[in-house]
């Protein structure tokens, strides 16, 4: 009987193991304790494969602690650390100080959780997590020409992400200083709140929400469309009957009613008399 295999490249292993990590991310229930001990250890190999991907990219051997042992498969292959510092020198890759702090504590914590017995306060777990997971989806877009995040917004996880506020907090940071680096125009995205609404994209480069922006022909400010009103219907006089579109700020809309208002009660203010 012919035995059964399975084969994961290097992507395709940190794929799952992102994909898992997600998962356990997101369920109904807040994150266990349990959980988040799994994340962990998830997202440090998501970390670890994606930047020995990144390697392979400029030569299989740079994989290899000792280069001139490749291929063989019995030797040595490069941590987090070692891989940092080679694409630092190989490509000129230098990644954010931030990005390798975290990246250094949760491979503390995950070698803690492997080797021995460990201890951390969910708060700072959560917190880990969603800057390895920040670190993840901007490292593949940059550095692999990957969208992971179109992926997970294609299966409803990534608002399910955006909901954990330490996810959303680190992400939103990531994306806004790359975004002011490659000189684009942004501004407050009106759904996500994140300061990643990319105007000449026009979309929200976190949540991915689009919106018009529309003139209020009262004041003649620039607003978004949900901060306006728009009225239509028909109107007519003696030259006849036309239909008509008006659009208002709702900062001009509620001084146009407390000015109908006032001059309602003043006119019933003059019928009493």
């Amino acid at each position: 009987m012919k035995k059964q295999k399975f084969k994961f490249d290097l992507l395709e292993n940190a794929r799952d193991s992102l994909s898992h990590a997600v998962e356990h991310l997101t369920k109904a229930d807040s994150p266990s304790g349990k959980d988040l001990k799994r994340i962990i250890l998830d997202v440090s190999h998501v970390v670890e494969l994606i930047l020995k991907e990144r390697l392979r990219k400029i030569h299989p051997a740079f994989i290899w602690v000792n280069i001139d042992k490749f291929p063989s498969s019995s030797s040595q292959i490069v941590g987090t650390e070692k891989a940092i510092n080679r694409l630092l020198n190989l490509e000129g890759i230098a990644l954010p100080e931030e990005s390798i702090k975290t990246l250094r504590i949760c491979r503390k914590i995950r070698n803690s959780i492997e080797h021995f017995e460990f201890e951390i306060e969910i708060k700072k777990a959560r917190i880990v997590v969603g800057r390895m997971l920040s670190f993840i989806f901007s490292f593949a877009k940059y550095h692999l020409g990957l969208d992971w995040e179109n992926d997970f917004k294609k299966d409803r996880k990534w608002n399910a992400l955006l909901s954990i506020y330490e996810f959303w907090e680190a992400h939103s940071e990531t994306l806004e200083k790359q975004l002011m680096e490659d000189g684009e125009d942004i501004c407050e995205c009106p759904s996500c709140g994140a300061f990643t609404y990319n105007l000449s994209t026009p979309e929200c480069a976190l949540c991915g929400h689009f919106e018009e922006r529309v003139i209020c022909e009262n004041c003649n400010e620039e607003f978004w469309e949900s901060e306006t009103e728009t009225f239509e219907g028909v109107d007519g006089d003696e030259s006849g009957v036309y239909e008509f579109r008006f659009t208002t700020c709702r900062n001009c809309l509620e001084k146009q009613i407390a000015e109908d208002a006032a001059l309602e009660l003043a006119a019933e203010s003059l019928k009493e008399k």
